[in-house]
C-alpha cells in the first residue's frame, strides 16, 4: 500500500500550523463544527472518494456522512464519482426541543490545537459474517475489525483547513481469508473572497482492495491486489445578483497493485489511468431556499499503458449534461436532485460509444430534532478488462433513517442498492443491502455501537452471485 507524499506534507503543515500547547476543551463541541455543509466532498462533482456507501454506517458528530464500509461488506468495485455540486445557503434556525438541547452532553469534546480542533478515536469491533470472503465459495467466519479515524479542523472566523484520516482492518477466525485493509485520507480547505464567493480545494487518497466476484478480478490471483486512488480538485462557486455560477476541475488516478498467483506474478498495470474532468453550473435563485440549474461537464480517461493486455486503446472522452434543482431549508429540508444524459466515447473503434441517463441526488430531511432521512444517489462509469465490453455505467443508490430514542440512544437503518451494467455484452452486478443499527453513548469518551445487516450480490460473473449476513457489536472510545 502506498501513501502518498502529499498528505504527509499536508498533515505536516496541519501540525506546523498550530504552536498553541495542547489542552483539553472547556465545553463539549457543537454538533455543527463539522457538519458536511461546506466540505468539498460532500457533493462536488465527479468527486471519486465519496460514491454512495450502501452500508451508511454510525455518523460520529462532526465526522460527515461518507464513512469506510462496515465490517464484513465486501467491496465490489473501485467506484467513481457522484457529479453533482452542492449550493451555500445560510441556516435558517427553528425551536429546539429541551431533550435536543441536550443532544451534545454526550459528543466528544476534543483537543485544542490553537486554531484547530483535533478529534480522535478508535473502534473495536467482533462479531459474525456468513461469508467472510465475500464470494460464492466464501464460508462463515468470526471477525474483528479495528477502526482509527482523526479529524482535525480548523475554527478560523474565516477560510477553512481541514484533515482527517480514517482506516479499518477486519481480520477474520478462518485464516484462509486475508486480512482486508482500507484507508481513507483527505485534506480540504475553502478561502473565502469577496462578494460571498469561495474557492475550495481538495487532495484525498483511498485505499481498498478488489472484490473477488468482479468480473475484472485476475484470473488465479489468490489473494485480493489493493487499489490506490489520488484524487484532487478545485471549485469556485458564488452569485451574481440571483445568478449562481460554479466551476470545477478534478483529477482522479487509479494504481491497481500487481497480484500473485502462486510465485507467479500476474501485472495489473495496464488498468492504471487517469481521469480528468472540468464543469460549469448556472442556477437562478427563484426564491432564497430554490435554486433550478443546469451544468455542463467534460471529462477525458487515460490510461498508463496506451495498449492494454487485450490489444485495445480503453481511453475516452465524455461529456454530460444535467439540470436539476438545488434546495435549501436548513436544518429541515436541503440537497440536490439532478438528471442528466451521459455520452462516453473511446479512442479504439471496436468499441461502441456509450450513453446512459443519469440521476444523482444529495437529499437531506429532518422533520423533527429526533429524526432525520438521508438520500444519496450516484451515477458514474467505470472501465473494465473485459474484452468485449468497453466499461459500464454505475447507478448507486443508498437511503438511511435515523432516530433518536433517548438523547444516548440512536436508532438506525438503511437500504442500498447498486445496478452496474456493462457495455455490450448484456450482462449486470446488481447488489441490493439492507441493515440495522444501534449507537448507545455512555458517555463523551465511549460509544457501544452494533450493526446487523444483510447483503445479496448478483454477480454479472456466471455462479459468482452470494448472500452475506454480518452482525458486530463494538466499543468506541473517543476524545
Amino acid at each position: 500500500m502506498h501513501f502518498p507524499v502529499r498528505l504527509f506534507l499536508s498533515a505536516a503543515l496541519l501540525t506546523l500550523a498550530s504552536t498553541t500547547a495542547v489542552r483539553a476543551q472547556d465545553s463539549a463541541i457543537p454538533l455543527d463544527l463539522l457538519e458536511d455543509a461546506d466540505a468539498f466532498g460532500s457533493l462536488r462533482g465527479s468527486d471519486s472518494l465519496a460514491s454512495v456507501d450502501l452500508t451508511l454506517p454510525t455518523e460520529t458528530p462532526g465526522t460527515g456522512s461518507n464513512e469506510l464500509p462496515t465490517t464484513g461488506r465486501a467491496v465490489r468495485s473501485e467506484r467513481v464519482a457522484p457529479i453533482i455540486a452542492e449550493e451555500d445557503e445560510p441556516a435558517r434556525p427553528r425551536n429546539r426541543t429541551a431533550g435536543a438541547l441536550d443532544a451534545s452532553a454526550y459528543d466528544p469534546l476534543g483537543i485544542r490545537l490553537g486554531g484547530f480542533i483535533l478529534l480522535p478515536s478508535i473502534e473495536l469491533r467482533g462479531g459474525y459474517t456468513s461469508n467472510a470472503a465475500g464470494a460464492s465459495t466464501g464460508g462463515p467466519s468470526g471477525v474483528l475489525s479495528v477502526l482509527p479515524d482523526v479529524t482535525l479542523k480548523s475554527e478560523w472566523s474565516r477560510h477553512e483547513l481541514n484533515f482527517r484520516f480514517r482506516s479499518s482492518n477486519d481480520f477474520y477466525t478462518d485464516g484462509s481469508v486475508a486480512e482486508k485493509p482500507t484507508v481513507q485520507a483527505e485534506a480540504n480547505a475553502r478561502i473565502d473572497l469577496p462578494r460571498d464567493w469561495a474557492l475550495r480545494l481538495r487532495a484525498g487518497y483511498d485505499y481498498e482492495t478488489q472484490s473477488l466476484s468482479s468480473l475484472d478480478y485476475p484470473t488465479g490471483v489468490e489473494n485480493p491486489p489493493g487499489v490506490n486512488t489520488y484524487a484532487a480538485g478545485a471549485t469556485l462557486d458564488g452569485t451574481l445578483g440571483r445568478a449562481v455560477l460554479q466551476l470545477r476541475s478534478n483529477v482522479v488516478s487509479t494504481e491497481y497493485e500487481d497480484g500473485k498467483a502462486g510465485d507467479v506474478t500476474i501485472p495489473q498495470g495496464d488498468r492504471d489511468n487517469t481521469w480528468v474532468s472540468g464543469a460549469a453550473r448556472i442556477g437562478y435563485q427563484v426564491t432564497p431556499v430554490l435554486t433550478p440549474f443546469v451544468e455542463a461537464e467534460i471529462s477525458d480517461r487515460s490510461f498508463r499503458q496506451k495498449i492494454d493486455s487485450n490489444g485495445f486503446n480503453r481511453a475516452s472522452q465524455g461529456v454530460t449534461l444535467r439540470g436539476g434543482i438545488a434546495y435549501s431549508a436548513d436544518p429541515v429540508l436541503s440537497g440536490e436532485l439532478a438528471i442528466g444524459w451521459h455520452h462516453e466515447r473511446y479512442d479504439d473503434t471496436a468499441f461502441q460509444p456509450l450513453n446512459a441517463l443519469t440521476i444523482d441526488a444529495n437529499v437531506l430531511w429532518a422533520p423533527t430534532e429526533l429524526t432525520k432521512f438521508t438520500l444519496r444517489a450516484a451515477t458514474y462509469v467505470e472501465p473494465t478488462t473485459d474484452p468485449n465490453s468497453a466499461g459500464s455505467i454505475v447507478y448507486d443508490v443508498g437511503l438511511k433513517a435515523e432516530h433518536a430514542l433517548r438523547r444516548n440512544v440512536t436508532l438506525e437503518a438503511d437500504l442500498g442498492w447498486q445496478y452496474q451494467p456493462y457495455q455490450g455484452i448484456d450482462v449486470a452486478d446488481t447488489t441490493y443491502e439492507a441493515g440495522f443499527g444501534v449507537t448507545w453513548k455512555i458517555n463523551r469518551s465511549a460509544w457501544v455501537v452494533g450493526r446487523l445487516s444483510q447483503e445479496y450480490y448478483q454477480s454479472a460473473q456466471p455462479g459468482g452471485s452470494y448472500p452475506t449476513t454480518t452482525a458486530t457489536v463494538g466499543l468506541r472510545l473517543q476524545r
